[in-house]
């Protein structure tokens, strides 16, 4: 039960808040500020006056829920970017590498044995000398 609870306040809390990492926070803080204070303040009246104690610690329940969720969306947001990155880091690093330096790291990684890896390499230089000699052709004649 309390799983169905907690997904139906995440999208309730989400569907209203901010979209933004930021906004999220600010609410989140907001909520805090009035939370923290108003649970105190419950906490007080229980000893005093119970009706007011128990309207403040319900107060302070729904404030900080509702904190709780927009942090715990914030987090969810942060880890998602960061994973986001680094897999577009990776595939911007391996469309900029030369042809040998993707031999090498597809080597290291174990997708190519010795055979193949100097065979593809051999390969590549005499590419690569036959190019050289081609633009050095073209500079001449131009």
């Amino acid at each position: 039960m309390s799983t169905s609870y907690e997904t139906t306040m995440f999208e309730l809390v989400h569907r209203y808040a901010p979209q933004s990492p930021a906004g999220r926070t600010v609410t989140a803080i907001v909520a805090c500020l009035i939370g923290v204070p108003a649970l105190v303040l419950g906490l007080i009246g229980l000893s005093g006056n119970v009706a007011a104690g128990l309207l403040f610690l319900l107060l302070s329940t729904v404030t900080l829920s509702v904190a709780g969720q927009l942090i715990r969306g914030v987090v969810r947001q942060a880890n998602a970017a960061s994973v986001d990155s680094i897999q577009d880091g990776q595939q911007t690093d391996e469309a900029n590498e030369a042809p040998i330096e993707t031999l090498r790291r597809r080597y290291a990684e174990g997708e190519l044995d010795d055979e193949a890896f100097e065979q593809r390499l051999n390969q590549l230089i005499k590419t690569e000398e036959l190019e050289q000699q081609t633009s050095e052709r073209e500079r001449m004649i131009e």
